[in-house]
């Protein structure tokens, strides 16, 4: 049978959503295909800009929602134009384009007797002598507004592209969208976010353009060099490296042979060109050298504004006061800190778990409101500005800051004025921030595009502390931009390492430090006063997660202060089926409704976690919430299922079309759990896991728990991961500083030299070498570091693997003693 379609009149239009162009409408049926009986029908789907009472068909397929009835899901539409000579007259001479009468319209029709909008969108030269230059571009635009739009979306579906990203491309493109892609359908990778190489490749094969094409050349090498970045968090590529990938990613899209030389004359055309940027053999994708490039100049400038000298009498008088009101007594490097911090327009604060960061804070921030008298209550500044900022890069960060400082603190993206993640907009300087102190707690999470416009919106006179860990995971943006500014001697920093926050019952802190630091302290699996360590293999992880959520649920506490990392998605003890495990003990259906969408469902009362940043509705990417309703679409505004929502203390309601936003964290990621502490975490680790274990990610996991933490998996993967040291990105930061020094620029280069330093990497000088480098993922073994664990004697591997015996054999009470109930 031939596509489903159905024509007909925009009777109401029920929901439209304009970040997306979702659409939900009725339309009165005029035409249809289907054995559908009505007269009228709802369509939902991707929708441009659409006229009420207009007649347009709309292609798809049919959905029959147990409660509310058939719709039509929507894959294409077209403006039906009206095709009799009377409708088209007064089409012409309707509202919709002034200027036009009845009797010019008649003209019009009479120079285009037959299919009339085309061919005026077509050929529009004869109307030359019927309406004056003004007129006439005002009818082709609307005609191409009303009509041009919808054809072009058509033609767009056509190549397999999502409706979100046809209507980016046409919103880029306008009427000339189709040339541009018959002409060089690459073009879309260097224009349009989300468009990738292979996705133009195959529309410009069905076009005939050549495989060897310099336009493929450049689409390929484009994609890649910024693919490179978002995979390894480097901010730039080895020219060999990206040649190799290249050839390949060019080879097996099409079975031609590509070479070298001709690769590398492309990439030299490119930087000629400014699409990229070089620096001897190393590639940069553009945003990402200028951002590196904006963090040294603008710290630079931050560190040559002259700060005002406080005495050191008088700053010993003032910290003494401090000390005094809070009962606190700062040993000499916090001290040191505290006066680096005042003394400095730039400071860089750092130190693991129980270093007394937030001890060292607090007194920044109350001795520099003594010394310049200021007031620290919010309520005392209704029309200034609080003169003291405090952001993190996540909202569960800003808010602990909040709570450790009783201090206004609000995200990096709110402070600002980004509204989503993707509004990453490098071209526009941000707005200056406000006020004269600023301080940035958990710097290792912000990626170098981040890093870039915070430090360009810092004003004269404003201090700037960061704070963070270097130790943690890095960013999951490209580049490790805390680690790099610590190697920067001429940086003011204090690292902090005595342990203060840690009692004779704690163990967290001191296991930590001791990962830190590359081992695993000799009683790592004995039983802890706040810890656990249950050995099982990976097979084993769901039953043991299951049976410690049941005790901790039956000992009566609260599911949302437990919580389980992990550092993969998939797989039997994946994030993904340890979230089905863990919803079904913690909020059973029993019942009740839930809505399935993708590989989850969502209950009511659910725990989720927020994956995107959305400023306007004050949730970000790591919020954590739960569900408080689903609302049917019958009973919903949208005409869409419903999910209403809480973090901490914002509701907002998302329809299905943006449930993509929010996921299911009984289980979450390790990344994504940066910033946040929860009362008891419970982390897995086994082999399987292989690629991710490394040290910042155990370490990051750990100083997660603030109370109890459970550790269950091989000990042979937790002592994989402490040995092994995380990948050093490759990052040009620090070269970016030395460039300032002496002139104030970078001492970027584009000399024949570089040139002939890619050359080097032609085909020729590769056919009988090969080099670490251009090794995309480093493979360490790491079998010659484990310890060698003596041979255990009392149940079989080949038992436990086969899950013949329970894997909580031999675990009683005592072991599951940190759950009871405080």
């Amino acid at each position: 049978m031939d596509k489903i379609f159905f024509t007909g009149s925009i009777e109401a239009v029920f929901f439209e959503n304009p970040s997306n162009f979702y659409k939900v409408l009725l339309i009165d049926i005029t035409d249809t295909n289907s054995d559908y009986l009505g007269t009228e029908i709802v369509v939902n789907g991707t929708i441009g800009d659409l006229i009420e009472g207009e007649t347009y068909t709309f292609f798809g397929h049919l959905t029959n929602h147990p409660k509310y009835g058939e719709q039509l899901k929507v894959t294409s539409y077209e403006k039906e134009a009206p095709s009799d000579s009377r409708g088209l007259i007064n089409y012409l001479s309707s509202e919709h384009f002034p200027g036009i009468g009845k009797k010019t319209a008649e003209k019009i029709l009479a120079s285009y007797p037959e299919d009339t909008i085309d061919s005026i969108l077509n050929d529009s030269s004869k109307l030359d002598p019927i309406l004056s230059p003004a007129k006439k571009t005002s009818l082709l635009r609307r005609l191409s507004e009303n009509h041009g739009m919808e054809k072009i979306l058509a033609k767009l579906s056509e190549y397999g592209l999502s409706s979100k990203i046809n209507f980016q491309i046409y919103d880029f493109y306008k009427e000339e969208t189709l040339d541009v892609i018959s002409q060089n359908p690459y073009q879309l990778v260097e224009d349009i976010k989300g468009v990738g190489f292979k996705t133009a490749d195959r529309m410009a094969e069905s076009l005939g353009i050549e495989a060897n094409s310099r336009a493929r050349y450049r689409a390929g090498l484009l994609h890649l060099i910024f693919e490179s970045a978002q995979e390894t968090g480097n901010t730039y590529i080895e020219a060999k490296e990206l040649l190799d990938r290249t050839v390949s990613l060019l080879e097996d899209s099409r079975n031609v042979e590509v070479l070298y030389d001709d690769l590398a004359q492309t990439i030299l055309e490119l930087v000629e060109d400014g699409k990229i940027q070089q620096e001897g053999t190393k590639l940069f994708e553009n945003s990402l050298f200028f951002a590196e490039a904006g963090i040294a100049k603008n710290i630079e400038k931050l560190l040559s504004r002259k700060s005002e000298k406080i005495q050191t009498r008088e700053l010993d008088r003032v910290i003494g006061e401090v000390e005094e009101e809070f009962s606190i007594s700062y040993d000499s490097l916090q001290k040191t800190a505290i006066k680096d911090a005042l003394d400095n327009q730039f400071f860089i604060l750092t130190g693991g778990p129980g270093t007394g960061k937030t001890t060292v804070l607090n007194g920044i921030i109350h001795t520099f409101a003594r010394i310049n008298d200021l007031d620290l209550d919010p309520a005392s500044y209704d029309e200034e500005v609080f003169p003291i900022l405090l952001g993190a890069p996540t909202g569960r960060a800003a808010r602990r800051m909040n709570e450790l400082t009783g201090l206004p603190s609000a995200t990096l993206h709110r402070h600002l004025r980004i509204g989503t993640d993707e509004d990453n907009n490098l071209d526009e300087s941000p707005d200056e921030l406000s006020g004269r102190l600023l301080i940035v707690d958990e710097f290792s999470m912000v990626d170098t595009w981040l890093a870039n416009r915070l430090f360009d919106s810092i004003p004269p006179g404003m201090k700037v502390i960061i704070v963070g860990d270097a130790d943690q995971l890095p960013s999951v943006g490209p580049g490790q931009v805390l680690a790099d500014l610590l190697r920067i001697a001429e940086l003011p920093s204090v690292k902090l390492e005595r342990i203060f926050r840690q009692d004779e019952n704690s163990t967290i802190t001191s296991l930590a430090h001791s990962i830190k630091d590359g081992k695993l302290p000799a009683d790592f699996r004995e039983r802890k006063a706040d810890g656990s360590y249950f050995e099982a293999f990976g097979n084993q992880i769901p039953e043991i997660i299951r049976q410690i959520a049941v005790s901790w649920k039956n000992k009566g506490n609260n599911p949302f202060e437990f919580q389980v990392l992990i550092p993969m998605y998939k797989g039997v003890a994946g994030i993904i089926n340890i979230n089905t495990i863990l919803q079904d003990i913690f909020n059973p259906l029993e019942g009740g409704l839930q809505f399935d969408f993708q590989d989850k469902v969502f209950r009511r009362g659910d725990k989720i976690l927020h994956l995107v940043n959305e400023t306007s509705l004050n949730v970000f990417n790591g919020d954590l919430g739960h569900i408080i309703d689903l609302i049917p679409a019958k009973d919903s505004e949208s005409k869409q299922d419903e999910i209403l929502m809480n973090f901490d203390g914002s509701e907002i309601s998302y329809p299905r079309s943006e449930w993509y936003k929010i996921t299911l964290a009984y289980a979450m990621s390790i990344h994504k759990s940066q910033g946040s502490e929860f009362a008891t975490v419970l982390v897995p680790m086994i082999s399987s896991y292989n690629r991710m274990l490394e040290r910042n990610l155990l370490y990051t996991a750990i100083t997660r728990a603030k109370k109890s933490l459970i550790l269950t998996g091989e000990y042979q993967a937790f002592n994989q991961a402490v040995r092994k040291v995380g990948c050093n990105r490759k990052t040009y930061l620090l070269e970016q500083f030395k460039g300032l020094e002496g002139n104030g620029k970078s001492s970027k280069s584009t000399e024949s030299v570089s040139d002939q330093a890619i050359f080097e990497f032609s085909e020729s000088s590769l056919s009988s070498e090969t080099s670490s480098e251009s090794s995309f993922e480093v493979r360490e073994d790491v079998s010659s570091f484990i310890d060698q664990e003596p041979e255990e004697l009392i149940l079989s591997q080949e038992l436990i693997e086969g899950n013949k015996i329970s894997p909580m054999i031999g675990i009683g009470q005592e072991d599951l003693k940190i759950f009871s109930k405080n």
